[in-house]
């Protein structure tokens, strides 16, 4: 608001300036007009202009089109009428009265009739409409200053007169019909017509004196330092509401894809967990496998109520083997044939990551490679342990291998929704690892997962945080 006001001051000041000169004496006769009110109506013209192209676009409709236009037209009219009078000065015959006159009228149509109609497009009073008319109305203030007629007026001039002021106070009275104009708008509305109004009674002679002037000039400069004033807030309102807009959205979106990433891993979990279920109501299942079967799918249940409540996991030391044999167990309920090729080892991560991951690679070898054959081989390097994972299917299309990463990076008419991969090279990377795609060496495709090897401490021998990625070290 501070900035607001310091920019209406300035604008107070160089308007009040520029008609400083004319406080002592009325025009007469051909007298020319100030540059400068001629530059400042171009510009309120200009401002009523963009109102209305900006208010247009928010509102479609062929009556809606006249009525957001209103601001415009009010200058149009004026405009119209200064330049006809400019080219037809003074003495002027009952031909000439008689144009300028039908050129006032036919604003007066064009503004007013499609107003008869706002009840109907309410909606379009909104800022930049107000704006606009503002505008437009002040514009109307700015150019009679440069008409130039005789002292004292004849009457077809009164006439004239009396049709534009008629203009803007019907225009104002049938907008300020619409009840859901603030309060400051309304009183603002209403003081430019009477400005207006004021300003054609000092130029035409209807009320003399160096002091009425003045008080044209300044209560002038007053309201149209007001409208640029309000028209600068609405731009900061405006762009504050957009950067919030935008905000909202940002949070719509990033929460709309968590749900989804979650849904997506649920669907694979839940899979598991009902094979695994209704294998362990087979009696024929030895007791040692039904152990073993039975701890990956309470690992899994465990996994799965973590990602139903938001929980993150903390990084640890994870033992690959044990952790990939639970994980491939489950794989294998569900049908699929998984070979485990392992030398053994640690990494540093979150099992939970991990899981999620091998589980979107080998599902990804049946959704979309076809198969149902994968083998998944552990190698271990000085500071890192790569997994790889390789399936035999139909492989992956060389002009879709740049953007499989991306979310939604898909075929057109391949199946699921392009996510996973998406989701598990984020959560790889959030370990500190990466995922990429290996070269193509024969059918199928693979993948290998990289994550910071377990290290153990000098000192006593224990297993710690992985690599030259910086964990602590539990001493």
């Amino acid at each position: 608001m501070a900035t607001t006001a310091a920019a209406g001051l300035l604008v107070l000041v160089g308007v009040a300036s520029s008609g400083g000169h004319a406080w002592n004496t009325l025009p007469t006769d051909t007298a020319s007009t100030p540059l400068a009110d001629g530059l400042l109506s171009g510009a309120f013209v200009a401002g009523a202009v963009a109102a209305a192209l900006v208010t247009w676009r928010r509102h479609g409709g062929r009556l809606a089109g006249w009525v957001v236009g209103t601001g415009a037209l009010v200058a149009a009219q004026s405009l119209a009428v200064t330049l006809l009078a400019l080219q037809l000065p003074p003495p002027r015959t009952h031909t000439t009265f008689a144009l300028l006159v039908g050129a006032a009228v036919v604003g007066l149509v064009c503004v007013v009739v499609p107003l008869l109609g706002l009840d109907r497009v309410g909606h379009v009073v909104d800022d930049s409409f107000i704006i606009g008319l503002g505008m437009g109305l002040t514009a109307a203030g700015y150019l009679v200053l440069q008409f130039p007629m005789s002292q004292p007026p004849r009457p077809p001039m009164l006439a004239l007169a009396g049709v534009l002021v008629t203009t803007h106070v019907v225009t104002a009275a049938l907008v300020l019909r619409q009840r859901t104009l603030p309060a400051q708008a309304r009183a603002l509305l209403v003081v430019t017509v009477s400005v207006v109004s004021f300003g054609l009674a000092v130029r035409w002679g209807l009320v003399s004196g160096g002091g009425w002037e003045l008080a044209s000039v300044l209560s002038r400069a007053a309201v149209g330092a007001a409208w640029f004033g309000t028209a600068w807030s609405c731009l900061q309102r405006n762009a504050e509401e957009d950067e919030r807009r935008t905000e909202e959205i940002n949070h719509v979106v990033s929460t709309t894809r968590d749900q989804r990433e979650r849904m997506h891993e649920l669907r694979s979990t839940m899979a598991g967990l009902v094979s695994g279920s209704a294998l362990l109501d087979n009696d024929d299942i030895p007791a040692e496998t039904r152990d073993r079967l039975w701890r990956s799918v309470r690992r899994e249940m465990d996994r799965m109520e973590r990602l139903l409540a938001g929980q993150e996991q903390p990084a640890t030391v994870i033992d690959l083997d044990e952790a990939l044999t639970g994980i491939l167990d489950l794989q294998r309920l569900k049908g699929r044939t998984v070979e485990l090729h392992s030398e053994g080892g640690s990494v540093h991560g979150r099992y939970d990551a991990l899981a999620e991951v091998v589980n979107i690679l080998v599902d990804n070898a049946v959704t979309h490679g076809g198969t149902d054959t994968s083998v998944v081989e552990v190698v271990q390097h000085d500071d890192t342990v790569d997994i790889r994972v390789t399936d035999f299917g139909s492989g992956i299309e060389e002009d879709q291998r740049e953007r499989i990463f991306e979310w939604g990076g898909r075929a057109s008419d391949a199946p699921g929704e392009g996510i996973g991969l998406h989701v598990a090279q984020r959560l790889v990377a959030e370990d500190g690892g990466s995922l990429e795609l290996a070269e193509a060496a024969g059918p199928g495709s693979s993948f290998v997962i990289s994550l910071p090897a377990a290290r153990r401490s000098p000192e006593n021998g224990v297993t710690v945080g992985g690599g030259s990625h910086g964990w602590d070290v539990a001493r």
